[in-house]
């Protein structure tokens, strides 16, 4: 387990956490769809089907796992459904099908074959740190972000939370530091980089196994493009790529922190689950509070 994208989220100061939060998510738990349900979503055990918790502990940090299962009816099964009907009404009625009667069809035609449509799943796993009071989503977009901050919501009761940097400025951030070829803090630059020109439709530069502070990139902001995603590398220890809302992707550990971790052997599954999660809080404990320094840093905006 090893959250790939982080959409940080902060909380509001008077927000407290249940004391009992397995018992605050029962109400939302996992269950599978209906004969005639499109989808489903709810909490699952971060340790699997087998597992009645619903949430991990340690210390300050607490995991979540959400689960969505959908039920997949192609636009064009339907659709072709759709024609046939029409086609028929059409040769023996002799008459055309209105807008209104036709969508009554299509309704009649999903329902008859949704029990038979193919199910997905995945899950959306985050986490809340309570002395950063941060909550934390690996989310790849914001909408999958939005839907597992709602789930969780609708579980406590509240959650006030606001992204943690509201600005526009992360670009003017990302461009000076490759001006200066430096970073503030135990930052350093990765290999990848997204660069746009400031006009409406301009051009896109997007480069990867790349030096960032080569003549060439230097050449592209000269020429007025600004950086809109950011390949970083934190303590030696953390890997990622940095987006313009200040989303992360992409996010590894570093040979440095999986060489430490395979040193851990012989644990059961969920032994490994914890083990994972211990080390994942603990980094992003570190790695908050190293983002809010490099962004309230002066340096950059020099």
């Amino acid at each position: 387990m090893w959250f790939r994208n982080l959409r940080i989220y902060t909380l509001a100061d008077d927000f407290v956490l249940p004391e009992s939060l397995d018992t605050a998510l029962e109400a939302e738990q996992f269950q599978p769809c209906g004969r005639q349900e499109l989808a489903s979503f709810g909490w699952s055990s971060p340790f699997g089907a087998s597992s009645e918790q619903l949430v991990l502990r340690i210390g300050d940090h607490s995991l979540f796992c959400a689960r969505k299962e959908e039920r997949v009816l192609p636009a064009a099964v339907i659709n072709g459904e759709l024609e046939q009907q029409l086609q028929i009404i059409e040769a023996e009625q002799a008459r055309k099908v209105g807008a209104k009667e036709k969508q009554t069809m299509k309704e009649d035609i999903i329902h008859r074959l949704m029990p038979q449509a193919f199910t997905k799943f995945s899950s959306t796993w985050g986490m809340i740190n309570m002395q950063h009071r941060v909550v934390i989503v690996d989310a790849s977009t914001a909408a999958k972000a939005e839907n597992f901050l709602a789930l969780l919501r609708g579980s406590l009761g509240s959650l006030p939370v606001k992204p943690w940097l509201s600005s526009d400025a992360a670009e003017l951030f990302f461009t000076q530091w490759l001006r200066d070829s430096h970073i503030p803090g135990d930052f350093e630059f990765g290999d990848e980089l997204e660069l746009r020109d400031t006009i409406d439709e301009g051009g896109v530069v997007r480069a990867r196994q790349i030096d960032l502070t080569s003549t060439e990139i230097k050449n592209h902001l000269e020429h007025g493009k600004q950086v809109t995603k950011l390949g970083l590398i934190w303590a030696d220890r953390l890997s990622f790529v940095m987006e313009a809302d200040c989303s992360i992707k992409r996010l590894k550990p570093t040979d440095r922190l999986t060489d430490e971790q395979e040193k851990i052997s012989n644990i059961s599954s969920a032994e490994k689950i914890d083990s994972d999660f211990a080390l994942l809080s603990g980094e992003l404990h570190e790695l908050f509070p190293a983002l809010v320094s490099l962004f309230q840093s002066q340096e950059g905006l020099e």
